[in-house]
């Protein structure tokens, strides 16, 4: 809490578990993104993207589809086995696959 001025300013940091799955979808974004760069695809290029997680992260990434694709430019965003050139972070317990169509 801030007092200033006559001002009281309080925040609430409590993070809702909706705003968590939030910020995993956002990283997953992060994460995909940088996978394009990394493969060389242009800026346009469509992707599909299968993906592999559990828990909070499998659900953020099903609550956030639509988000996720539109970012990365997915036109397929399907949980399953990856395969091929296969992007892991297991920090955040994400398995990926993207290939350009």
């Amino acid at each position: 809490m801030v007092n200033e001025q006559g001002e009281t300013v309080a925040l609430d940091l409590h993070l809702t578990p909706e705003l968590v799955r939030s910020g995993l979808a956002r990283e997953v974004i992060r994460l995909v993104q940088e996978a394009r760069k990394n493969s060389g695809f242009d800026v346009s290029d469509r992707i599909t993207l299968v993906w592999k997680a559990s828990g909070d992260l499998a659900e953020a990434l099903v609550e956030h589809a639509d988000l996720v694709s539109g970012e990365v430019l997915a036109i397929s965003n399907t949980a399953g086995d990856p395969s091929g050139n296969v992007v892991s972070d297991e920090a955040l317990g994400l398995q990926f696959s993207l290939t350009k169509v």
